[in-house]
């Protein structure tokens, strides 16, 4: 399928003229300077010139999506490249530079203060905003984008050798689940060659990105870029100390549970040791699962477990299978990963992601339907900055409708079959739990330790890999674990991970209410979706059903109702 990236918007502008073309950056210059100028005297004129900026807003965000999708389709074309950069050069500056000006014009308005409840949240986030601007770091949050960018053609090249077939890394990781060891291990040694022939390149980008992200920190009076990230990411209800103690919760209750795990995985595989090529094969099935070969029966399964699951979700995917807003296969050149993304203008979102054929591809394409879905559902809200959510509560969308198709997985699979993908589905959260405290515990380190090296960053990683994932046997590929802190989004988002571990609470919160009530909870589910960033985190979590929270007494009974299920 070939993906529509050039779309015309679908809600009119009420402010902008139609003309207007947000990547030219003199007209993205002179709409912010109008702005400035403008004199709001009253509530409703104030409410009407915010509705303005976030009209412009939108436009820019538009255009910035579309320029990145372009991009991460084809990281070998260098006419998007060249877009894309110019973007980053010209217009992501004004944009920063000008929105501050525009953020403490607005602050400081005498009828701020009237504004409606409904605008509290938005005016939170953008004291916090003005609070960590500085002018010298616009040119030095350009050059970030920038390394982004660079990390992105460098995993976007890398290919294996796969049996004499040269394949991308997600193409050669389906054979991580053959049922024949040696198959597994081939494959891994395959991964592996790519993998290491590109670690000192990566360690290098790294150690640029720490360096300037700490200086962007330090400009805004920050002692670290830890600190500076939690205030940037609007983390306003949990610090610094409440990952910590997430990460301890998760050693105490899921580290033991995914032991069992393993202990049961040994058993089954019957092995000796568990080494790093038996952990994404089901030891339970006889052959590995293949639930689809092309990308068009992945698409028109996942259409009809979303019209099962809910029929209004099921025709928002018909709506973006109609207007080409997925890129789904992999294919060498293409960006690794998933993301979805909005095109702000058609208020309609993009799903991208690198489809080989394996069970984690339906999980992929019904998690990144679920943030589709949450778009969809909170695209009416008169002010756009709420059309994007906390992230952990982003998350909560895409994960719980991973669990809500649950019971419609027969799409893809049958039999016995179906029993054990839906087993090995809540094996691999148990599994998830202490992967996403040491990808969290690790950036907290390498960001208050910016003096530390590779060398110190796989030591580190080594340390994690023996408090979290204990059970893993890495002797004789010892350089490979400490290649794990490799990840995408330790490049490319940085702190952005401990929103997975907080989402999966909600959305095993939104799951086992839906074992009790399958209609109520996806009712609530959908209402949640709707609010969009209208209400405080905390308050998201309430609408679904779910409890905020970080500790053990939160994710112990979670963890409790996953392995009762397994067991079932």
């Amino acid at each position: 399928m070939t993906p529509n990236t050039k779309t015309k918007p679908a809600y009119q502008r009420k402010y902008l003229s139609p003309e207007f073309n947000a990547e030219d950056a003199a007209q993205v210059r002179r709409e912010f300077e109008e702005l400035a100028r403008s004199d709001s005297r009253d509530r409703a004129e104030l409410e009407r010139w915010i509705l303005h900026w976030e009209e412009l807003s939108s436009a820019v965000n538009d255009a910035y999506a579309r320029a990145n999708v372009a991009v991460t389709v084809d990281t070998t074309d260098k006419t998007a490249e060249a877009r894309f950069m110019k973007f980053v050069d010209e217009i992501l500056p004004v944009v920063e530079t000008e929105g501050f000006k525009l953020s403490r014009k607005l602050l400081a308005h005498p009828r701020c203060g009237e504004l409606p409840l409904f605008y509290a949240n938005f005016l939170r986030a953008l004291r916090a905003d003005v609070e960590l601007y500085r002018e010298e770091n616009v040119p030095l949050k350009t050059e970030e984008r920038k390394l982004v960018n660079e990390y992105e053609k460098i995993t976007g090249s890398m290919t294996a050798v796969f049996r004499g077939q040269e394949m991308t890394l997600q193409q050669v990781a389906r054979f991580l689940e053959d049922p024949e060891r040696a198959t597994r291990k081939e494959a891994f040694d395959a991964r592996a060659v790519a993998k290491r022939k590109h670690a000192a390149a990566l360690d290098d980008l790294y150690a640029r990105m720490v360096r300037l992200r700490d200086r962007i920190a330090r400009n805004a009076g920050f002692k670290n870029f830890r600190d500076y990230q939690f205030k940037a990411w609007h983390r306003f209800d949990y610090t610094p100390d409440d990952c910590f103690s997430f990460h301890s919760a998760i050693e105490k209750c899921a580290v033991p549970a995914a032991k069992n795990l393993h202990d049961e995985r040994r058993a089954k595989l019957g092995v000796q040791t568990l080494k790093p090529w038996d952990m994404h094969v089901d030891p339970y099935a006889k052959d590995a699962v293949r639930p689809f070969e092309k990308v068009e029966r992945l698409v028109e399964g996942c259409r009809s477990v979303f019209h099962k699951v809910d029929v209004e979700l099921g025709g928002y995917f018909d709506e973006m299978v109609d207007g080409r807003l997925l890129d789904l296969e992999s294919r060498k050149g293409k960006a690794p990963g998933g993301y979805c993304t909005q095109f702000s203008e058609q208020r309609v979102p993009f799903i991208f992601m690198n489809a080989a054929g394996t069970r984690r591809d339906v999980d992929t394409l019904l998690h990144e339907g679920g943030h589709s879905f949450h778009y969809f559902l909170s695209r009416e809200i008169p002010l756009p900055s709420y059309h994007h959510t906390a992230l952990e509560f982003a998350e909560v969308a895409s994960m719980a409708m991973e669990l809500l198709s649950r019971p419609h997985l027969g799409e893809f699979y049958g039999g016995v079959e179906l029993d054990l993908v839906r087993n090995d589905q809540l094996r691999k959260i148990l599994e998830f739990f202490p992967f996403m405290a040491m990808i969290d515990a690790f950036q907290h380190w390498v960001y208050t330790n910016v003096g530390a090296g590779a060398a110190e960053w796989r030591a580190k990683w080594a340390e994690l890999e023996r408090r979290f994932q204990p059970d893993i046997d890495w002797a004789g590929v010892e350089d490979l674990r400490d290649l794990g802190w490799q990840y995408p989004h330790v490049f490319s988002v940085p702190f952005y991970y401990v929103e997975y571990g907080i989402a999966q609470l909600g959305a095993l919160s939104v799951w086992t209410q839906s074992l009790a009530d399958y209609g109520a909870a996806v009712a609530r589910y959908k209402a949640g979706l709707k609010l969009g960033a209208v209400k405080t985190l905390p308050e998201l979590f309430t609408a679904v059903g779910a409890r905020f929270g970080m500790d053990e007494a939160v994710l112990a009974p979670l963890v409790a109702a996953v392995q009762a299920e397994i067991r079932s």
